[in-house]
């Protein structure tokens, strides 16, 4: 456990609203790097790639750690591997943390990778060199 998670325990007085909190999410987003290493050194790597698509949205006062992930997939294999991943932030920071994963659709629509074609399009669309060569030529991506 980091030394500095330590400090972050909650003081065992669970259900109170004045209760310190079990974590602050700033403490875990500055180890989160560290946890990922981690997991690779357990060889979780399909893990930790799925991980990589995702970010720490938010800690409740109770220890309910919220991950965003942007990708479909990611997110459909993480929400399967809950539990592992649940058991390995509690072993790995020593706080009792419970795990919430949820798949952010409109982060997702906005990194979408642009296919080949629509490049090309929105090119032909913007350059009028690409644009007189369509036209002179008959330009046509083709694969």
């Amino acid at each position: 456990m980091p030394a500095s998670s330590k400090a972050l325990l909650d003081d065992g007085s669970p259900g109170r609203d004045d209760a310190p909190p079990v974590a602050v999410l700033d403490q875990l987003k500055l180890e989160w790097h560290r946890f990922l290493e981690h997991l690779t050194r357990k060889g979780m790597q399909v893990l930790v790639s799925h991980l990589h698509v995702c970010e720490l949205l938010s800690c409740s006062t109770k220890g309910l750690v919220e991950i965003g992930c942007c990708r479909k997939f990611s997110f459909e294999e993480l929400l399967h591997d809950a539990l592992l991943l649940e058991r390995e932030l509690v072993d790995f920071y020593g706080l009792p943390l419970k795990l919430h994963v949820r798949y952010d659709a409109e982060r997702d629509a906005c990194t979408k990778e642009k296919t080949v074609f629509t490049m090309f399009q929105e090119l032909s669309a913007s350059n009028d060199v690409v644009r007189f060569l369509i036209t002179g030529f008959g330009g046509e991506l083709i694969y």
